[in-house]
């Protein structure tokens, strides 16, 4: 299969174009200074320290929330937040029912170290087994099942923002995973792709459930640069930021795997894809379906961004692309879901069942994952 001679993105991914030297138009428009390039633009961490002080309210308890995987990222971005921006943080974690324990430990150790609260949200596993199920069986290359489920993650999140008052939220996402939540017509196209997934199936009830989660939405406004910190926070909305999006901030995992273990007894995983991240074991399969469905995981797509940005090599991410599950982990993570492994990639699942129209997209808020 093509692929960039430049970034890791194949000839299947939607769009692509090659030059004759085999470089892509994304890479062209991101050296052009496309929309794709990071929108950070605080010099350093004093200037960005001196905006975020608003977000301190001796009326609340906390001042931002930080949703946590355990892995280097996460960790990182809430040291941060307490010992750099001196902000009083209330720790999420989300457990879908296929973490590691290892993660799971590292984000304890730290809130315990950080001596900050700590809510573990465990997931419906009902639900979580069908969303897995419905997206993994889906041939629409569109959509990957990662997206599917970390935008639950995601919105879990927005629901403690909401329920305690908190009118932020850091995470440790990257400048590649930015990139994907600052083009809000690609989320959108994104979203109706998985109601058509859903409605296919036939399950209304799951329907229904998935997408209240999704009217959270009205309640979120996406960093885009730094007037949004200078002017004052709006009432009722969250304010989500990427930390790495910030230029002095950068996505290198040997360098925040240091300062993790000076820092607390953080732990790597055994074995996660991709390789040095600290992902849940179902990555594994859905990452195996979208190399099926789409030629490409959405890290390609991540991995690209931060290969623009000079964090990562072509090489080191190529390395870290390379899907080699442990021996039986794909067939036991299949059987779990109820997902014929050997029928992946090969149709639709089951018929198509009527269904009415749906056209839906939550009201107000930014539109953009």
């Amino acid at each position: 299969m093509k692929m960039c001679k430049r970034c890791v993105l194949p000839g299947t991914y939607p769009g692509i174009t090659f030059d004759r030297a085999g470089v892509c138009n994304f890479c062209h428009g991101y050296s052009a200074g496309a929309k794709e390039k990071p929108a950070g633009d605080f010099n350093n961490e004093e200037e960005l320290s001196a905006c975020l002080k608003k977000f301190k309210n001796p009326g609340n308890k906390y001042d931002v929330l930080v949703p946590m995987s355990g892995g280097v990222d996460s960790c990182f971005t809430l040291i941060q937040m307490v010992e750099k921006f001196q902000l009083r943080p209330l720790v999420f974690h989300s457990d879908h029912g296929w973490d590691d324990k290892e993660a799971g430990s590292n984000v304890e150790k730290l809130c315990k170290e950080l001596d900050v609260d700590l809510i573990i949200w465990k997931n419906e596993l009902k639900f979580m087994r069908k969303l897995f199920k419905y997206f993994l069986e889906s041939p629409e290359p569109a959509v990957s099942p990662c997206y599917a489920c970390g935008n639950m993650l995601y919105l879990n999140g927005l629901e403690l923002a909401a329920n305690f008052k908190v009118p932020l939220v850091v995470n440790g996402y990257s400048k590649g995973q930015a990139a994907m939540m600052h083009d809000p017509q690609k989320a959108v196209d994104w979203y109706g792709k998985m109601n058509d997934i859903l409605l296919d199936r036939g399950d209304m009830e799951f329907f229904e459930q998935f997408n209240r989660k999704w009217q959270m939405l009205n309640r979120q406004a996406i960093y885009q640069g730094r007037v949004d910190l200078e002017k004052e926070p709006e009432p009722g909305k969250i304010l989500f930021i990427p930390l790495f999006v910030f230029r002095f901030y950068k996505t290198d995992k040997e360098k925040l795997q240091r300062v993790c273990k000076d820092r607390f007894d953080w732990k790597p995983i055994p074995v996660s894809y991709p390789a040095r991240t600290t992902n849940c074991e179902m990555i594994w399969l859905n990452s195996y379906r979208d190399l099926k469905v789409r030629g490409y995981t959405h890290y390609h797509d991540e991995y690209s961004t931060l290969i623009r940005a000079g964090e990562i090599s072509r090489d080191q991410a190529l390395a870290d692309l390379e899907l080699n599950p442990p021996p039986g982990l794909l067939a036991r993570l299949a059987a779990e879901v109820e997902v014929d492994l050997e029928a992946i990639g090969k149709g639709p699942a089951s018929p198509k069942k009527p269904a009415e129209a749906h056209s839906r997209q939550p009201d107000g808020g930014d539109f953009g994952f």
